[in-house]
Order: structure tokens, then sequence, then C-alpha cells
């Protein structure tokens, strides 16, 4: 069974020598079963095949609810977070989040300056248990949206304290084929400064997430579908001795 979801932080950066949380993506129950018993930390539910943010079907929301409030076991702390695609459709869906849900995150693209960011993140109505986690993209030309950095910038100064590094291209590049090592380095060293919580995925591989971490770019968590997939596909299904194999690389301490 999944497991309940965990009362939110006030404060949600990393302390100093904790271990980063692994998100993992799934588009049904059956793959949060999966996820779950690999060690995940948050369940992020969307649907891999229609984008980067793409939604699931809200009944799957809500069904996920059902099964962590009716059969997760007490000291289980898995987190629930739903995609709600991109600007154009962020606003309608966030009304159906469940409130049992930790955060929600939708797609900056076609927010082509701060003004319209803000905006976009004035515009989606979550139940007030849900926090919404503001997204960058790390290809952000492509989506027509601003740089990972003045996100960064605009979080800070708007006092929110959550920030996801995407790619909105799912084309076979990386995270690292967007953002320099040395540009992660700092990005995460700004947020940590600011206690900004921040997560990188974007198509990250095994590989690529430990020599990230051999250089000391360590995020508060590692977000992945693809690399913990079938084949390594992003449409496929989630397979347990992936996930488990990211649990362990991303099981030693932060610095």
């Amino acid at each position: 069974m999944l497991a309940k979801t965990e009362a939110r932080s006030a404060s949600p950066g990393k302390a100093s020598g904790s271990v980063s949380k692994l998100l993992v993506s799934v588009r049904d129950l059956g793959e949060a079963r999966v996820a779950v018993s690999g060690g995940v930390d948050i369940l992020d539910f969307k649907e891999p095949s229609r984008g980067a943010l793409a939604a699931c079907d809200p009944c799957v929301w809500k069904s996920a609810v059902s099964e962590c409030i009716d059969g997760a076991q007490a000291d289980c702390t898995v987190r629930l977070s739903a995609a709600l695609g991109e600007s154009d459709t962020g606003a309608d869906l966030s009304s159906l989040v469940p409130p049992e849900f930790s955060f929600a995150k939708v797609g900056p693209s076609g927010c082509s300056t701060a003004k319209k960011l803000m905006e976009l993140w004035e515009s989606v109505r979550l139940p007030q248990s849900v926090e919404l986690v503001p997204v960058a993209y790390a290809d952000h030309l492509a989506a027509d949206t601003i740089s990972v950095e003045e996100v960064l910038d605009i979080v800070i100064e708007s006092g929110r304290h959550r920030l996801l590094i995407d790619t909105f291209g799912k084309d076979g590049r990386t995270l690292t084929d967007h953002l320099s090592i040395d540009r992660l380095r700092a990005l995460a060293n700004v947020a940590s400064e600011h206690n900004v919580w921040i997560a990188l995925a974007g198509s990250l591989r095994l590989p690529g997430m430990r020599s990230l971490m051999s250089e000391g770019v360590r995020p508060d968590c590692w977000g992945v579908r693809g690399d913990v997939c079938d084949q390594r596909e992003r449409t496929g299904r989630i397979n347990l001795q992936k996930v488990t194999a990211w649990r362990k690389a991303t099981g030693s301490p932060a610095i």
C-alpha cells in the first residue's frame, strides 16, 4: 500500500549532513507501489507521454489519497505531488488537487517575463495544505520562459521556499547538457543561503547524478523518471531494481 503523506515542515531547507530526497514520477497506482517499495520519498503523479509536466487524470490523484488514508502503515512518510501541466492548464486543474497532497507544480512555458511568471503562480488556486513548487527549465529558450537564475531570484524575492529545475524538451539531452556543473553548484549554493529547497531533475541518468554529487552538487531532492523505467524510456514502466539503485546512490549525506 502507499504511504501516508508527511506533515509539511515550515522550514523546508536541508540540514547539513542530511540525505537528499528521491522523487520518482509515476503515472498510476501500480507504478506508485513499485516506487514506494524502492524507498522513494516523494511520489510525483504525471503523464510522461504528454510532456515534461503533463497532468495525469485527476481520478488517479483521488485514488492515491484513498489508498494512502485507508491502507498506509503509520510509520511511512511518502509525500504526494501533482504535475498540473504548463501555464495554459495549471490554473484550471489546481482546484482539483486533493488537500492530502503536499505539492503541485506548473510548467512555466510561455512565461517570458518575471511578471508573467508571477501572474501564473498567483493564478494557481490550491488547497491551503498543498504547496506550489515553482519550476525553472534548464532549456528555457525552448520553453519561451526566463532563465533558471532569474526564476530563483523571483522565488527568493517573493518569499517562496522551493524550486524544481527540470528540462522542457525530452529529446535525449539531460540537465547537464543545458547547465554546467559550475552553474548548478552556484544555483544550489544560492538556494541554500536563502533557505530554498531545491530539486534537480531533467532526464538525469544514474552515472550523471553520481558525477554531480562527486563535484559537490547535492540538492535537497533528485527527481527521476526515465532512468528508473524499463529500457530507461520515460514512457515505460517503473522498475523496482532501478528505483532501489537510485535510492542507494542518493543515500550518502549531502554537503
